[in-house]
């Protein structure tokens, strides 16, 4: 799971990019200017669920475990 929100944060990112590159040429539409908008939504979403899903892949099975490993 984690791979494939990864890389949906990739792709949108560079989507993200592409967008900026060419508002540095040309000034945006407002569907252009919509879809920035969306992917800075979805990006700040998809980063705390990829965060969530390292967090739950880490976690100790245990309490025991966790303070044997503290130790």
């Amino acid at each position: 799971m984690t791979d494939t929100t990864f890389e949906l944060i990739n792709q949108l990112a560079d989507e993200r990019n592409f967008l900026y590159r060419l508002a540095a040429k040309q000034h945006l539409t407002e569907t252009q200017l919509g879809r920035i908008h969306e992917i800075e939504g979805r990006l700040a979403m998809l980063w705390d669920t990829h965060r969530r899903e390292l967090v739950a892949s880490r976690r100790p099975e245990r309490y025991t475990d966790a303070i044997r490993r503290a130790a």
